[in-house]
């Protein structure tokens, strides 16, 4: 009995045994079947997106501001190489990619990619990053050469964003990243820039690695359309360094520079920069369009024109400034100069930016009525979004009586601008309605979309308003913004050469907030445009917290102005009087060119002349002589440069040119009117330039 019960427990335990065994080879048959499922199915061809190339973004010259270079990762699939073409071509191949990268003998090149092909490698790491140039030379190289489905090489291209300028424009250029807010042009202009993603089969050949698949499914990407900024590469150079030079002298915090064309509103530069250290600067915000900041005394030209467009008053009418000083209920206007100005008119308060004066004219106008005063600042646009194409923060901010925070004070402080919040571009904008007789255009940083490299858009001048305000109010005042330059507070940018109409600024930042002890802080500013008599471009120039050497806007924002319509002045010369001889004196016209030719021709007509010893010319006619003055052609060609060409004749000019490797169009009749390669522009042989004649 006891064997048998011994017996039934050995069954039952090898029974039970067997059945765990049993249960185990069925869970890992099963956990077999699912990893072979998951290996089969991650061996699964599938399709990725390919990005598409990003489009170019351009200065109005053709100068690239931002740019997509393709890199390329390169890789090698050894097993679609054939045996025999491999033996051939090695040693050929490896020689050239010592010489190439230089980076390891051809002999060690040979031995690896041996090793490689007797693995039957599919996805050999070659080199990562590597530019189109020598991508396109590993294309012509043995074994390579017969293409990725015979020669192995794989080349994945991945897009690397550019900045060519570096510093310069930099925030307006923008960047558009994945996971960060978008700024500038190219957030802006990114649906326009990024084109159209394609795709293209792979399949996972280890865990990291995927490989393409020659496929009729595979799509190409579409590549962006270019972007053409208004930027001037040269004028954005010019504002950014004389900016660069007010920050290191006046050791100030930041300031922006913004220059506008007055008649199509578009932007040729905008310099926004930061003062890190000595010698360091960075461009980590736009100041220029997101600043929004009290504009201080720039703000006067809004008062007086407001005051004179309502009927007020007049400029010849009086004031007493008093003794500088004067109260407005709890609280006292001071003006800069110690003891005032005393008794002078209102067009003199302008010139010599009296607070006392301005916000005496402002508060007897329309202390009763101040929502009038409000109302007319809006009817200049002031308070109107602009809109433009570059995304701003906020909207300016200028308070109406109905506001929570309007007191007794806002009215006389306003009209010396404070109680306001502006940003530099919309009080340019302001100016450089001003300058247009009124006329307010929307600023523009895109002048066109380009594809392939024909327009597909381009952008028209935006009018705002057509007219802020009367031409007779714009024809009195611009001969006080002048006054201001020629004897007033920006005197010392007074130039000999051309005429500068403008308003100087000086805004203390923590006017209300000023403790007993604690060090004030200013705000510098100028706003004006050039030049005065026929305006092409308007600026403005905002510094703050300048620490040393000054805080007024005079000292420290006007000369930034100054030395950006010098060199602006001095570079373009539509902006000089017309300096072909002049047709309605009693010497006649004489055209520009060789010197030789001009005075066999005086000569033989008896006309009097006075010239310089070089072979070209410009000719200049006075009253009873023409002079002939040097005009330095073949030096400016010698040194790689475009010269002045206009007003000289086609023959002297296709001698030249041809002579120097450029090759030249032209059309018309006459003498040179426009050239398409501006003076002083960089040019090497081949390069083509068109001329206008007239």
């Amino acid at each position: 009995m006891n064997k048998q019960k011994g017996n039934i427990n050995w069954r039952l335990i090898f029974l039970y045994f067997f059945m765990i065994l049993f249960a185990f080879i069925i869970l890992s048959q099963v956990f077999v079947i699912q990893q072979l499922k998951e290996s089969f199915s991650q061996n699964q061809p599938e399709f990725i997106t390919v990005e598409a190339p990003r489009g170019n973004i351009f200065s109005d010259d053709g100068s690239l501001l931002a740019i997509s270079m393709p890199l390329y990762d390169v890789h090698i699939d050894f097993q679609t190489i054939d045996n025999d073409t491999f033996r051939k071509n090695i040693s050929a191949l490896a020689k050239k990619l010592e010489n190439l990268f230089n980076d390891k003998t051809a002999l060690a090149y040979e031995i690896e990619f041996r090793n490689a092909k007797k693995n039957n490698e599919r996805y050999y790491f070659l080199k990562k990053e590597m530019t189109y140039n020598k991508v396109k030379q590993l294309k012509s190289f043995p074994i390579f050469k017969m293409g990725q489905f015979k020669g192995g090489l794989i080349c994945e291209r991945k897009e690397n964003r550019e900045i060519p300028f570096q510093l310069l424009a930099k925030r307006t250029i923008g960047y558009e990243r994945q996971g960060i807010k978008p700024i500038g042009i190219e957030g802006a202009y990114n649906q326009i820039l990024k084109g159209e993603n394609g795709k293209k089969l792979v399949q996972k050949i280890s865990k990291k690695v995927l490989m393409p698949i020659n496929s009729n499914a595979n799509v190409l990407p579409k590549a962006g359309d270019d972007v053409i900024s208004t930027i001037n590469i040269d004028l954005q150079d010019v504002a950014e360094q004389a900016l660069i030079n007010a920050l290191e002298k006046h050791k100030a915090e930041f300031g922006c520079v913004a220059v506008m064309e007055v008649k199509t509103g578009k932007i040729k530069a905008i310099a926004n920069l930061r003062r890190l250290e000595e010698g360091l600067f960075i461009e980590d915000y736009n100041y220029a369009i997101g600043e929004h900041s009290e504009p201080g005394s720039t703000f006067k030209l809004a008062s007086i024109l407001a005051g004179l467009e309502d009927g007020f008053f007049k400029l010849s009418d009086s004031v007493d400034t008093e003794n500088g000083r004067c109260k407005f209920f709890d609280r006292t206007m001071i003006d800069s100069k110690k003891g005032g100005y005393g008794k002078i008119t209102i067009g003199e308060v302008f010139v010599v930016s009296s607070n006392v004066g301005i916000s005496k004219i402002i508060n007897n106008a329309y202390a009763k009525q101040p929502e009038k005063f409000v109302d007319r600042l809006y009817k200049f646009q002031l308070n109107t979004p602009l809109n433009i194409e570059i995304p701003t923060p906020e909207n300016p901010k200028i308070k109406t009586p109905k506001s929570l925070d309007w007191s007794g004070t806002t009215l006389p402080w306003m009209s010396i601008g404070y109680e306001v919040s502006l940003t530099p571009l919309h009080l340019l904008t302001f100016y450089n309605a001003i300058a247009n007789k009124g006329r307010m255009v929307k600023p523009l940083f895109v002048s066109g979309l380009k594809r392939n490299g024909k327009f597909i858009e381009v952008n028209n001048t935006e009018v705002i308003n057509p007219a802020i305000c009367a031409r007779t109010n714009i024809e009195q005042i611009i001969p006080l913004m002048i006054q201001v330059v020629e004897r007033g507070t920006a005197k010392n940018i007074k130039s000999k050469q051309y005429s500068i109409a403008g308003k100087t600024g000086t805004c203390q930042l923590n006017y209300w907030k000023t403790k007993k002890g604690e060090k004030k802080s200013y705000q510098a500013s100028f706003a004006g445009f050039f030049p005065a008599d026929n305006p092409k471009y308007s600026c403005i120039v905002v510094i703050s917290n300048p620490t040393e050497n000054g805080f007024y806007g005079a000292k420290v924002a006007a000369p930034v102005f100054k030395e950006i319509a010098d060199k602006v002045f001095a570079s373009d010369l539509e902006l000089h009087e017309v300096f072909t001889a002049q047709k309605n004196t009693s010497s006649p016209y004489t055209k520009n060119g060789n010197n030789y030719d001009a005075q066999v021709v005086l000569s033989e007509l008896n006309i009097p002349f006075q010239a310089d010893k070089t072979n070209w010319i410009i000719a200049s006619a006075k009253q009873d002589i023409i002079e002939l003055k040097t005009r330095k052609i073949e030096e400016d060609l010698k040194d790689g440069f475009i010269p002045e060409l206009r007003g000289m004749g086609i023959q002297d000019v296709l001698f030249l040119l041809e002579n120097n490797g450029l090759r030249v169009h032209f059309s018309g009749k006459g003498t040179i009117k426009n050239q398409s390669l501006k003076k002083g522009k960089r040019f090497k042989n081949g390069s083509e330039i068109i001329l206008e004649l007239a």
